[in-house]
């Protein structure tokens, strides 16, 4: 993953709309599946006291109730399954993403 940064600040505004009574989900393209795989970013006990690790925003995103989704023709390419995935995570057709721009009133893209 090369903006690990990108992806704790994804995690942070997902858990806050979902705190703020926004449906949120969190739709993984591309490196994206990084940061739904298991193991795969791994920041605890290597940043500064009170900087938040992405294992701590994942968690808060998670215990908010965001939902995660990882592109099935992303997960095909990297040969990933359900197994590789943090749990609770859904694999789904890119047609998904599209469903949602249509459905939704906002996106935040990261």
């Amino acid at each position: 993953m090369r903006d690990v940064g990108k992806v704790k600040s994804a995690l942070m505004f997902a858990a806050l709309a979902q705190y703020a009574g926004c449906e949120t989900v969190v739709y993984c393209v591309q490196d994206g599946a990084d940061a739904v795989t298991k193991g795969v970013i791994r920041e605890e006990g290597k940043l500064p006291p009170g900087v938040p690790t992405f294992e701590q925003r994942l968690a808060e995103a998670l215990e908010a109730g965001v939902k995660f989704q990882l592109c099935e023709q992303v997960a095909r390419n990297r040969k990933l399954t359900k197994t590789d995935l943090i749990e609770g995570v859904e694999i789904a057709g890119g047609i998904q993403l599209i469903a949602y721009a249509l459905e939704y009133d906002g996106m935040l893209f990261f």
